[in-house]
């Protein structure tokens, strides 16, 4: 690319008081590792070194916090590299890449949505975390290093408490391409709903949402026979979207959703539901 984006960064590792949720002691003992860059070859050339896609300096948010972050694409791949890295240590700490420009609080890293890219390796060194194919960099902007435990348990400690997951899937082509990730979460009230994020698949007419009643969705047989809890229209063949759960439905047995053209009979794409 000829154009670096400009990639924000947050350190927003957070703690707490109470020893046996967030290990205190933990902020003394350093991990360090040192992982390399990985390079891509190619016939002609030998050792190519990856291309920068975006870039960012890493600012203090709960802990002081340095260091780079930078992805990468090599070999058709992309990957988040930290440079020069340091931060306090923690329990259950996260590298996630966060749906907005910025993260200035822990409200924006809860609504904005995130992908986890994984435990943090170490609190200090250089070191890599694959980045997901199907995850939009022109979104995707900000990088925060999360204390997943806090977040977890703030809901048990009387603070703002996040959405629950409860089951999670990637979709699966069926009769068109289709991509993205289907979550169902429990809200602090205790509803439930399905989101669909990074998604994407064909347009449409009367195309529905479905959870089915099966473990997952291979034909359009499946969905006709197992039978299904209708979610409502699809309200977007690209996006980010929020879906409804009836109290009534059981998520024991419905674990599949599809994306159903209900005019047609068929299968757009379908994700397998499990817990996380």
């Amino acid at each position: 690319m000829n154009k670096r984006k400009v990639l924000v960064i947050s350190g927003a590792v957070v703690i707490a008081a109470l020893w046996y949720l967030f290990r205190p002691e933990l902020l003394f003992v350093n991990k360090t590792v040192d992982e390399a860059l990985p390079t891509m070859t190619a016939a002609s050339a030998g050792a190519m070194v990856p291309a920068a896609l975006a870039a960012g300096q890493f600012h203090k948010g709960a802990h002081e916090t340095v260091g780079t972050a930078t992805v990468y694409e090599t070999g058709g791949q992309r990957l988040l590299r930290l440079t020069n890295f340091k931060t306090s240590n923690g329990p259950d700490v996260h590298v996630y890449l966060v749906a907005s420009s910025d993260v200035t609080d822990d409200a924006t890293v809860k609504q904005a949505g995130f992908i986890d890219l994984g435990s943090i390796k170490g609190n200090e060194g250089d070191q890599n975390y694959d980045v997901p194919a199907t995850a939009d960099l022109a979104k995707y902007r900000a990088v925060t290093i999360w204390c997943a435990r806090l977040q977890q348990a703030s809901s048990t400690d009387g603070g703002n408490a996040a959405p629950a997951t409860v089951l999670a899937g990637q979709f699966r082509t069926g009769a068109h391409d289709t991509i993205g990730t289907a979550t169902v979460y429990r809200m602090p009230d205790g509803k439930q709903i399905l989101r669909l994020a990074d998604f994407k698949t064909s347009n449409g007419p009367d195309v529905r949402v479905y959870l089915v009643n099966a473990a997952d969705v291979t034909n359009d047989d499946t969905v006709k026979s197992a039978g299904f809890v209708d979610l409502g229209s699809l309200k977007g063949n690209m996006g980010d979207q929020n879906y409804d759960i009836p109290a009534t439905a059981d998520l024991a047995s419905h674990r599949a959703v599809s994306i159903w053209c209900r005019r047609f009979g068929v299968n757009f794409g379908a994700a397998a539901l499990a817990q996380p």
